[in-house]
């Protein structure tokens, strides 16, 4: 290949053809600013620095919010029941030293986090270089009230909801000018979730009004800042993915296959917005058991599917991990090729 990964993926995320299709296993290297900021990142129970708890959970290799231990119940309660960790407080140099030679895709496993053999930093690869931020404002509102606190919230009263939502944006956006100064980064890959496995968590007009002009806001952030942005939403968002490109978001993960028109809005948004992902993980790949067979074939749908024209990165975020060895085994024979057509 005359490009390297990270050269290779650039393209994908300017929304071009590259030379072969850019993969999360073997094309990205993925760090977190400050992990315990966001989440507890132990195996028992342990609170972030927001002061939510946190409970390990072996099942999904992730911590998950304590059941029934909330900072608050009603968001008319949230100034006084959350704290903004202080930025400042941190030492940045200290904590980018550490976060950049920390195998964090290990920890994206269930392996935890573990420092890089040899001392390595992710500086010394040729990878992507993405730090990925979790527990956007939706998912940070039901870690401290609980979802069902929060789903009533957006109904009930979406006007201290919106005070709510500029405000952990605002933090938000002070995050990654820290990220920006203190890590050399290509991406930000801001996590909020908006969908379940059929429909969005709330009416696509409510999160036009409560969210999209906050997060245009962080997306315009990273473009000043010389950076891309991602964003990450499981489940289905089919009925805003014309609305991230509207506001500027360069890429989308992890498209999971529940978003059944994603072949029909990468044609007509390929131009403006990378799709990352597309796999059933739900039905195929995290399927105990699956066979390798199984897993070539559900390889092949997506990549015939999404990537012809670019604008594409193999996105295949899972639970379990186990079809990782006949998923690579695919990419490499068949997905390293793809492009030669072109």
């Amino acid at each position: 290949m005359k490009l390297t990964p990270r050269e290779n993926a650039l393209l994908a995320y300017r929304h071009q053809v590259p030379e072969y299709i850019p993969c999360f296993f073997t094309d990205i290297a993925l760090i977190q600013a400050c992990p315990a900021m966001e989440r507890y990142t132990g195996h028992m129970v342990g609170e972030d620095y927001f002061g939510v708890e946190w409970t390990y959970e072996p099942t999904i290799h992730a911590p998950m919010p304590t059941p029934g231990k909330h900072l608050f119940e009603s968001i008319e309660d949230w100034r006084e029941g959350i704290k903004l960790p202080d930025l400042d407080a941190v030492d940045w140099e200290k904590q980018a030293d550490i976060d950049v030679h920390t195998d964090f895709q290990a920890f994206v496993a269930g392996a935890g986090i573990v420092p890089f053999q040899d001392g390595i930093s992710i500086y010394d690869t040729d990878k992507l270089r993405v730090c990925m931020i979790i527990n956007g404002p939706f998912e940070r509102m039901h870690a401290c009230m609980g979802f069902e606190n929060a789903l009533m919230a957006l109904l009930e009263d979406p006007e201290e909801c919106q005070e709510y939502f500029k405000a952990m944006f605002d933090w938000k956006i002070e995050y990654i000018k820290k990220i920006a100064q203190y890590y050399d980064m290509d991406v930000i890959n801001f996590h909020d979730d908006y969908g379940t496995a059929d429909r969005m968590f709330m009416n696509p007009e409510l999160w036009r009004e409560l969210i999209k002009p906050n997060l245009k806001r962080v997306v315009d952030t990273c473009h000043e800042l010389g950076l891309i942005y991602q964003h990450h939403s499981c489940g289905y968002v089919e009925p805003i993915l014309g609305d991230m490109a509207e506001i500027g978001i360069d890429a989308i993960d992890t498209l999971q296959a529940c978003n059944k028109n994603l072949p029909e809005l990468k044609k007509k948004l390929e131009s403006r917005l990378t799709f990352c992902g597309g796999f059933d993980n739900q039905h195929v790949l995290d399927v105990p058991g699956v066979t390798p067979e199984a897993v070539k074939k559900e390889y092949r749908r997506v990549i015939d599917s999404l990537a012809p024209g670019g604008s594409y990165v193999i996105y295949p975020i899972g639970g379990t991990f186990d079809f990782v060895p006949a998923f690579l085994e695919e990419h490499f024979q068949y997905g390293m090729n793809f492009y030669k057509q072109y």
